[in-house]
């Protein structure tokens, strides 16, 4: 660890309220399990174990060689950690698991391509090749051929016998260093004399790496995902950015100050367009190669915030200005480290920011280079997101737990079941609650059909009126122009239909399975009512919480008419007549627009709806594994009553349950 790793410890203040609730609500769980029969008893363990292993994921993305990984390396207290100039050709996305619980000593996990994700970059050429092939660029599928058999046959020259042996595996070790990180994460240069021989030796066929780390200075558990820069040869890099991106809680864009949001980040704006505003934090890096810092960096923030409006996200968007290199410098408290150039930056933001009669301090140098400004925003996304989400998902079960005990305890102290309903509408209890479970196993699986349906209808409907007007634009076009020139028509259009397709589903899904999830409860709650009748007293079951929809990032993903390169004069230049153009063009439009159909569909969509019904699922067995309990009670468990008689009269079972009830309630609102 750096030598002032104290300073990691600055924004934590934003989490503080979120662990405060999280220890409160580990105290109620101990004590209803103080009370609780066996099978709530499992329940609240398990409950309070999600919390215990609640862990925040932060996604670092941007252009390459904009310092990525050096601020990785600086939020892990490890300046040399990560290799910060990875070459182009790796593609490997490295975690950070801190203070993560892991199997044994595991420090350090690297995982290779499967041989089917491998076959379709070295057969197709990966995503680049399924859109050149779709397009009908042969000469650009002839030169990612090229490319790919060079790669290939320089990887199999360095792993030799191996190669075919590892892909599919993983190798795992008790430790790790830089030497062994570089071994599978960076290709290093091949003439230059000074690389060590043993750099990158895996690195073409690791698909990512995972290292386990425990920082005493963050109060809660972290995954920091490093992902290369996503303009690679192949586009490899894009689509394993997008699969870290599912599910994480923040994402990071991290810009050079000297190119920050240049044309160049196309597809990265596509990407985070999709993400909700509380969810981007925008760092602009190297502000300490800047000439006239002071004044330069307004200037860039004006220009980000009209790029990103352009872009149509929001520019409330979080912007954080800073250098890593003055934060390595007070992190290891060495400020050698820093350029004639570094330190000229430094002194004009030092004296700026007013702190010219004071003493250069390594807390000031800190200060200014931006990383606490990027803890506390990521601190407090995770408290407003993820952790508020976890805590309120905890008291809501929590709560109907609670109820569950009551119910259950209710139950075996009617001795041998009086006061028990034996028949419930002319049927056993064990019918009744099985009838409520098929019905609404049923109703979930219309429902989350009916959904699917709604959904993809409209996104086809979306794909139908793009491909119409552009096709209508490229007619207008050649009856004015013939067929000199080129012509592109732009697909943000196809974005913002699809987009509102999916927030339209979102926006249903919520309030229908909102709806189905609530009149569920009632009829669970009404069960209870028939079998326990007025001994109940006051008692609720709540629904469960409708699941969360996650930002659609698949509609950032690159298609062909993203690509402004040669491919379109060729294409242009094989066609011959109106007829022609139009043809082809509608067919290749149609295609790239259903392949983000199909990847919403597949990706984000079908995880959504799976939620829903499993959501349902794991309610109503629940909720029918205590009904049923209570149905078969027929006399008091002599542990319980000796339970209930070893409490104080003023501090009945039902007292105890009523006050963590309240709590929990008061909590919540």
């Amino acid at each position: 660890m750096a030598r002032n790793d104290h300073l990691l410890s600055v924004g934590n203040e934003a989490l503080s309220p979120m662990t405060t609730a999280m220890a409160s609500l580990a105290t109620q769980i101990d004590q209803l399990t103080e009370v609780a029969d066996a099978r709530s008893s499992a329940r609240l363990a398990t409950l309070k174990t999600r919390m215990e292993n609640f862990t925040a994921s932060v996604t670092l993305v941007g252009q390459v060689k904009a310092g990525k990984s050096s601020i990785v390396n600086i939020l892990a207290g490890r300046p040399a950690l990560l290799p910060s100039d990875v070459n182009p050709w790796t593609s490997v996305v490295t975690t950070l698991n801190i203070n993560t619980r892991t199997e044994g000593d595991k420090k350090a996990k690297f995982t290779f391509f499967e041989q089917e994700e491998w076959d379709n970059l070295m057969v197709g050429g990966g995503r680049l090749g399924e859109l050149a092939n779709r397009a009908g660029a042969d000469d650009e599928m002839d030169d990612i051929r090229r490319q790919i058999s060079e790669m290939k046959a320089k990887s199999e020259a360095r792993l030799g016998q191996h190669f075919d042996l590892i892909l599919g595996q993983s190798h795992q070790y008790e430790y790790f260093d830089e030497e062994l990180i570089q071994r599978y994460v960076c290709l290093g240069d091949e003439d230059d004399p000074d690389i060590n021989p043993k750099t990158g030796r895996f690195a073409d066929v690791t698909k990512s790496a995972e290292l386990f780390m425990d920082i005493p200075q963050y109060p809660i558990s972290l995954k920091l995902c490093d992902t290369p820069g996503v303009n690679d040869t192949f586009m490899v890099r894009e689509q394993i950015t997008l699969r870290s991106l599912r599910g994480s809680e923040v994402c990071v864009v991290v810009l050079a100050a000297s190119q920050a949001l240049t044309t160049m980040d196309m597809a990265l704006m596509r990407i985070i367009a999709q993400f909700e505003n509380r969810q981007i934090i925008l760092f602009v890096n190297r502000i300490d190669e800047l000439s006239d810092p002071v004044n330069q960096v307004p200037e860039i923030r004006d220009r980000i915030k009209d790029t990103l409006k352009q872009n149509n996200i929001d520019t409330n968007t979080s912007v954080v200005f800073g250098s890593a290199l003055w934060a390595e410098a007070a992190l290891t408290g060495n400020p050698d480290i820093l350029t004639e150039e570094s330190r000229r930056a430094l002194n004009t933001f030092y004296l700026a920011a007013g702190f010219g009669d004071q003493a250069p301090s390594l807390d000031k140098i800190w200060a200014l280079s931006g990383l606490p400004d990027l803890l506390l925003a990521m601190n407090e996304r995770i408290a407003e997101g993820a952790g508020t989400r976890l805590l309120d998902r905890v008291r809501h079960r929590a709560r109907n737990i609670a109820s569950q005990i009551r119910a259950t305890a209710v139950a075996k102290t009617l001795s041998k079941g009086q006061g028990v309903v034996r028949e419930m509408d002319g049927v056993a209890p064990e019918e009744a609650v099985a009838k409520v479970t098929e019905e609404y196993e049923k109703k979930v699986a219309e429902l989350t059909a009916s959904l699917r349906d709604k959904v993809l209808q409209r996104l086809k409907s979306a794909e139908t009126n793009f491909v119409k007007r552009a096709t209508d634009s490229l007619i207008a076009h050649l009856e004015k122009k013939g067929e000199q020139g080129t012509w592109q028509y732009d697909p943000a259009g196809l974005r913002t239909l699809q987009k509102a397709a999916y927030f339209s589903f979102a926006r249903s899904m919520r309030k229908e399975a909102g709806a189905l999830y609530s009149e569920a409860a009632n009829d669970v709650e009404a069960l209870y009512q028939k079998l326990l009748g007025n001994h109940l007293g006051e008692f609720s079951i709540e629904a469960p919480i409708v699941p969360r929809v996650p930002p659609p990032l698949g509609i950032g993903r690159t298609i062909a008419l993203d690509l402004l390169s040669t491919w379109w004069r060729r294409w242009w230049q094989r066609r011959k007549g109106f007829e022609a153009y139009a043809a082809d063009y509608t067919r290749l439009i149609a295609s790239e627009a259903n392949s983000i159909t199909k990847d919403l569909e597949e990706n984000q969509i079908a995880a959504v709806l799976e939620n829903v019904r499993a959501g349902l699922t794991d309610f109503l067995r629940e909720q029918s594994e205590t009904l049923m309990s209570i149905s078969a009670s027929a006399e008091q468990d002599p542990n319980q009553a000796a339970l209930m008689a070893g409490m104080t009269p003023k501090k009945s079972r039902d007292d105890i349950l009523g006050d963590i009830l309240k709590d929990l309630s008061n909590e919540a609102a």
